[in-house]
C-alpha cells in the first residue's frame, strides 16, 4: 500500500519529522502547545481517502464523509449532497478563488515505513524518502478524490451547526 503526504514543492525527497502536540490517542494534534496534549516528533501521512482535507490551501475547511447518515443530516440542515462522492469539503465562500488557483503537491511513500495510529493516519518517529511525487490542479483533486466542493458563509458558524446536528466531520485550518 502507498501513503500519500501533501507538502510545499520541494528540493529533498526525504522528509524529517517535526514537533507536534497530540493527544494519547491521536485523534487531534496541533503544532501549538495545548492543554493535555503530548509532545512529540512526528512525519504524518495519509492513505488516499485520508489526505483529501489536506488537498486544499491553508485555509478553513471542513470534511464530511459520504454516508447514509451524514447526508441525511445534510440534507436537513440545507445542503444538496452527491450520493457519487466519497466526501464533501466544506469552505469559506470567500476562498474559493484560491481554491481554483491552487496546486497540490502529493508525495507517495511506501507504507512499511509507518505505523497506523488510532486517527486512521500513519506516523513514523524516523526521517522517510518519498518515492515519488506528482502535482494536481484543483479540478484534478475534486475528480480524482470524488470530493464535492461547497462554500458556505463560514466555516466556522458551520463547525457549530455540525456539532449540534451530530455529524462527525474534521476540521482543518
Amino acid at each position: 500500500m502507498q501513503l500519500y503526504k501533501v507538502s510545499a514543492p520541494r528540493e529533498s525527497m526525504v522528509f524529517e519529522p517535526t514537533r507536534f502536540y497530540r493527544t494519547e490517542d491521536f485523534r487531534s494534534s496541533s503544532r501549538r502547545s495545548k492543554p493535555d496534549y503530548i509532545p512529540d516528533c512526528l512525519l504524518y501521512a495519509g492513505d488516499f481517502e485520508e489526505i483529501s482535507i489536506h488537498l486544499f490551501p491553508k485555509i478553513h475547511r471542513i470534511r464530511v464523509r459520504n454516508s447514509e447518515e451524514s447526508r441525511g443530516a445534510l440534507s436537513i440542515l440545507g445542503f444538496e449532497t452527491d450520493a457519487a462522492r466519497r466526501c464533501y469539503i466544506f469552505v469559506n465562500r470567500e476562498d474559493e478563488t484560491r481554491i481554483k488557483e491552487f496546486e497540490a503537491n502529493v508525495y507517495i511513500f511506501e507504507d512499511r515505513h509507518f505505523t497506523k495510529t488510532p486517527s486512521n493516519e500513519y506516523i513514523s518517529r524516523e526521517p522517510v524518502k518519498a518515492i515519488g511525487s506528482e502535482v494536481y490542479a484543483m479540478s484534478e483533486i475534486l475528480k480524482k478524490w470524488s470530493i464535492q466542493l461547497i462554500p458556505v458563509d463560514s466555516v466556522c458558524a458551520l463547525s457549530r451547526i455540525l456539532t449540534d446536528a451530530g455529524v462527525v466531520y474534521s476540521y482543518q485550518t
